[in-house]
C-alpha cells in the first residue's frame, strides 16, 4: 500500500515538475487565459446593444440556440412583464451573466476568471461578472451556410488582432494530474475565430495547418514559436503572443 502511495506521489511531483519546466520564462498565465465558455446563463438583467444603436435592458428570460451559439434572446420588461424577441440579426453585442450552477461547474478557472473579468479593458460591465457576445456571422464547423450568431469572446483582453469565441459543442483535451489531483486543466479542442474579416471554425486536429493563416505575417513570431514546435494546448499564449508583435 505504501508503495502505491509513493509511486502515485512520486507521478503527482513529476507531473507539477514537466509542466513548471514546460513553461519556461512564460508570461504570468491570468494575463493571456481565455475566459470559461459558459453554457447557462441566469434570469437576471441583461444588456443588449441592437444594431440600431438602441440599448435594451431588462431579464434574460430565454434563449435560442443553433448547436450551442444563440439566434436569439428572448428580455422581459421587470415593470410590465411583457417578454420581447430580438433575433441575433438585430443585435451588435450583449451581455448575459452566467448561471450560478454552470460558474459552480467550472470553479477550477475561478481565479483566472475573475482576474481577467477585473482586469479586462475591453467594457467595465464584464467586471460585474457578465459574459460579453458580438454578432459574428459564421459558417458553423465551416460546413453551414453562413448565419449571423451571438458568441462568446474568450480572450477580452487580448482581441485587438485575433478573437477567440468559444465553441459550446467543443470537446476538452485530458487534464494533466492522477485522479482528482490536476496540475492542469483541459482546454477545449475547438474554438471559432475571427482574423480580420474572416471567421472560421479551428480544431485541434487542423492547428497546424492553420498556423500561417493565424500567424504567417508576422516575421516575430514564427522566430518565436516555429510551426514545428507549438502545441494546441498554449493556443491562447500563441495569440497573446502574436498580438504583442502585430500592435506595437
Amino acid at each position: 500500500m505504501k508503495k502505491t502511495v509513493m509511486f502515485f506521489a512520486m507521478l503527482f511531483v513529476g507531473s507539477i515538475s514537466v509542466f513548471a519546466q514546460d513553461k519556461g520564462d512564460e508570461p504570468d498565465n491570468s494575463v493571456f487565459q481565455f475566459l470559461p465558455v459558459y453554457d447557462r446563463y441566469a434570469s437576471k438583467e441583461c444588456i443588449v446593444k441592437l444594431k440600431d444603436g438602441t440599448t435594451v435592458k431588462g431579464i434574460n428570460d430565454d434563449l435560442d440556440r443553433k448547436k450551442g451559439q444563440i439566434t436569439a434572446i428572448e428580455i422581459k420588461d421587470p415593470a410590465t412583464k411583457k417578454t420581447t424577441e430580438y433575433k441575433a440579426e438585430q443585435i451588435d453585442e450583449m451581455y448575459l451573466y452566467p448561471s450560478g450552477f454552470d460558474k459552480l461547474s467550472k470553479r477550477s478557472a475561478a481565479v483566472t476568471d475573475l482576474k481577467a473579468y477585473t482586469n479586462n479593458s475591453l467594457d467595465k460591465i464584464m467586471s460585474q461578472g457578465y459574459c460579453y457576445f458580438k454578432n459574428q456571422s459564421v459558417s458553423l464547423k465551416n460546413k453551414k451556410k453562413e448565419k449571423e450568431f451571438l458568441m462568446q469572446l474568450v480572450n477580452p483582453d487580448f482581441c485587438s488582432a485575433i478573437m477567440v469565441f468559444g465553441d459550446n459543442m467543443a470537446k476538452e483535451s485530458a487534464s494533466i494530474g492522477v485522479g482528482p489531483m490536476k496540475v492542469a486543466g483541459g482546454i477545449d479542442k475547438s474554438f471559432y475565430v475571427r482574423k480580420g474579416d474572416e471567421v472560421f471554425w479551428l480544431k485541434k486536429a487542423e492547428f497546424e495547418d492553420n498556423y500561417d493563416r493565424l500567424f504567417g505575417d508576422s516575421p516575430e513570431f514564427v522566430a518565436k514559436f516555429p510551426k514545428k514546435d507549438v502545441v494546441w494546448r498554449k493556443l491562447n499564449l500563441y495569440i497573446y503572443e502574436y498580438t504583442k508583435t502585430v500592435t506595437k
